[in-house]
């Protein structure tokens, strides 16, 4: 998933394909995390799907930025550092403002789903 959107973030125009690479990455969390750790309820479950989620946008931050830097571009300012401390921060923001939210998203659904699974007649 994280090669999907970090390829598809530096090669189609993400501002224009910004819903559907949001829904995709938040889809491919929520898989990941539910087949993963399963729909329960509980601090753990929940913790390790926001790191699930973390690690999924930071990946896909980390391939942009080597496809970027691949490519030969830079996105260097030298008010902000060189430009490896630049990627490495763009990474963490993205794991942290993205990637977090994402996985409380992801994690609130399938918290919803192990609780209806307990009060189910079934």
């Amino acid at each position: 998933m994280a090669v999907l959107a970090g390829a598809s973030a530096e090669w189609l125009d993400f501002r224009a394909l910004r819903v559907p690479l949001l829904l995709l990455v938040g889809f491919g969390v929520l898989a990941t995390a539910y087949s993963a750790i399963g729909a329960r309820r509980g601090w753990r479950p929940f913790t390790s799907t926001v790191l699930i989620g973390f690690a999924t946008w930071a990946g896909g931050q980390s391939i942009y930025a080597i496809i970027h830097t691949a490519a030969g571009e830079h996105f260097h300012a030298d008010r902000f550092g060189p430009q490896w401390s630049q990627a490495i921060a763009l990474i963490a923001a993205h794991g942290a403002f993205l990637g977090a939210p994402t996985g409380v998203v992801a994690a609130t659904i399938l918290w919803v789903l192990a609780t209806r699974a307990r009060t189910s007649p079934v």
